[in-house]
């Protein structure tokens, strides 16, 4: 590895940094770098970074500390000052190196340059008054594009990241992706390359005279020439006609004979960290090519996919793999077919296919991510007793009722392990309290509509039951105080003052005082029940 010194025009040129790389082992590297690299003068041999303490140092609660020495940072252990470096992104980092050589040296450590995330910027010039007529160029610093060719024989764990339109890339682009197909050894890798192309004709047609796929083939080696690669994730990749077998990813994933030791695929499965929302009839592998796919990676244990992209077949194929499945995770999602386009239905796979592969797997943890509204006699089509479903995440846009929560207790009271509502739903208290009783939950996070009762009654039973719950989240703002009436009622009288109201009216003058108390008593009781402070989340 060549040394700082022969590179250290690279790090200290005033530049202003179009594309970014980042790399830092603890908080994934996402922020874009932008800084002005500056000059500065020859670091000593005999300097250090010394936080020299006086006799007194004034504290924020309006008191002094008596300190007898000095504190010296660059005192601490190596592993210790590199752990502190990998909390900082790569700005802070570069800056720290400028104030001794010892910082100036763990620049280059490798411990900090083992996860990356580059993000490829397209840039473009209208021409013209024809909205399609833009010179569009997908772009990295130049400087940007010297850091990784420097440092990235150590990249072990790689996102790249490209959100536009998919554009030729520039000369330093290029020169990025070659470096990093021929010199990394990477682990894990992680491939967002533009959105996902629409099932819509127009919008299709759009984003075909936008895009450039001309490329393509230096993204597909780094799948091509990956050798001890164990974590892939394709997020995204364009589906068009025009694209030729060079630029064809999963012939790539099938040719490489080395991909035999991937443990861990992510087939266009979206992020959902990052948001919840994804397009909802978007252009997916078919299921034949899912599983042509699939098949050839004998030693995954973990898949995570799109139900329309499921079969008969992958559950079959998957149940015969010498090496058990362990996690399975799909993302459920439904859409009506229209007059331009077909829809996604939920496909139908056999309680055979299900039994097969529970027999073969009986490791097996399978977790549901369900989209958008899906119909009930949709959604059922994926609920069936020999499915080992140990988690359900109903995300924001879809849909939750007492009916699925009933099934949920009913068949799956032996796996199900985590339930996760964050629609907002109609009320389901009884329903609640029934799953609550039937399974051994780790996680109830529930965001739709409930009475404080209920969240009283079900903190009892967590506590009743022994279980050893990791997350009890409900929304304060979906929290109701008020008291319950039975449906017919339309008038009822108050006991004090023995006068008759309108009880779908009183809510509207509830006094937020006494509210206020009610949630206190809530919270108390459900501290006392975990064993730990509690409180309903307020976002």
């Amino acid at each position: 590895m060549a040394s700082i010194e022969e590179n250290s025009e690279l790090f200290h040129q005033k530049e202003a940094i179009d594309g970014s790389t980042n790399s830092n082992s603890t908080q994934g590297f996402s922020d874009v770098i932008q800084p002005d690299f500056i000059m500065h003068e020859e670091i000593s041999e005999n300097s250090s970074a010394q936080i020299t303490a006086g006799e007194q140092i004034n504290c924020s609660q309006g008191y002094c500390i008596d300190i007898e020495s000095e504190l010296i940072l660059t005192r601490l252990p190596e592993i210790v000052l590199v752990h502190i470096m990998e909390y900082l992104d790569l700005t802070a980092r570069y800056y720290l190196s400028t104030t001794c050589r010892l910082f100036y040296d763990l620049f280059s450590h490798p411990q900090l340059w083992q996860i990356a995330h580059i993000s490829l910027l397209t840039q473009g010039e209208r021409r013209g008054r024809n909205p399609f007529q833009w010179k569009l160029q997908a772009v990295m610093h130049h400087t940007m594009a010297m850091i990784v060719q420097k440092f990235c024989h150590l990249f072990q764990h790689l996102s790249l990241e490209l959100s536009e339109y998919i554009q030729p890339f520039d000369n330093d682009s290029k020169m990025l992706l070659e470096h990093l197909a021929h010199e990394c050894r990477l682990e894990s890798l992680s491939i967002k390359l533009g959105p996902l192309t629409s099932s819509d004709n127009e919008i299709s047609h759009v984003s075909r005279r936008l895009s450039n796929y001309q490329d393509l083939p230096l993204v597909v080696c780094l799948v091509q020439n990956a050798t001890r690669l164990k974590r892939l994730s394709l997020v995204s990749w364009p589906f068009f006609e025009s694209i030729g077998d060079n630029k064809d990813i999963f012939s790539a994933l099938v040719n490489n004979e080395k991909l035999i030791s991937l443990e861990s695929l992510n087939f266009f499965f979206p992020e959902l960290k990052f948001s919840q929302w994804t397009d909802r009839i978007p252009k997916l592998p078919s299921p034949e090519l899912t599983l042509k796919v699939v098949s050839q990676l004998k030693n995954v244990t973990q898949l995570a996919l799109r139900s329309p992209m499921l079969s008969d077949e992958l559950i079959l194929e998957l149940s015969k793999k010498k090496v058990p499945l362990l996690s399975f995770k799909i993302l459920v999602m439904y859409s009506r077919d229209s007059v331009l386009m077909k829809g996604f239905k939920v496909p139908d796979i056999s309680s055979k296919a299900w039994t097969s592969l529970r027999q073969s797997s009986p490791e097996l943890a399978i977790e549901y991510f369900v989209f958008n509204r899906v119909p009930q006699e949709q959604l059922g089509l994926m609920l069936q007793p020999e499915v080992q479903l140990s988690s359900i995440n109903i995300l924001t846009f879809g849909r939750c009722d007492k009916e699925l929560v009933t099934i949920l207790a009913e068949r799956y009271h032996r796996t199900l392990r985590r339930f996760v509502c964050l629609c907002d739903s109609p009320t389901c208290d009884e329903a609640l309290l029934n799953l609550v009783r039937s399974c051994d939950l780790t996680h109830l996070i529930y965001h739709g509509d409930i009475s404080y009762k209920t969240v009283e009654n079900l903190a009892t039973l967590v506590k009743d039951q022994g279980q050893e719950i990791e997350s009890f989240e409900f929304k304060e703002k979906n929290i109701n105080t008020d008291e319950e009436y039975a449906e017919d009622v339309v008038v009822a009288r108050d006991e004090e003052s023995n006068e008759y109201y309108l009880p779908a009216l009183k809510s509207w003058h509830v006094n937020a005082t006494e509210r206020i108390k009610l949630l206190d008593a809530m919270c108390e009781h459900v501290s006392i029940c975990l064993g730990s402070h509690w409180r309903p989340i307020t976002s």
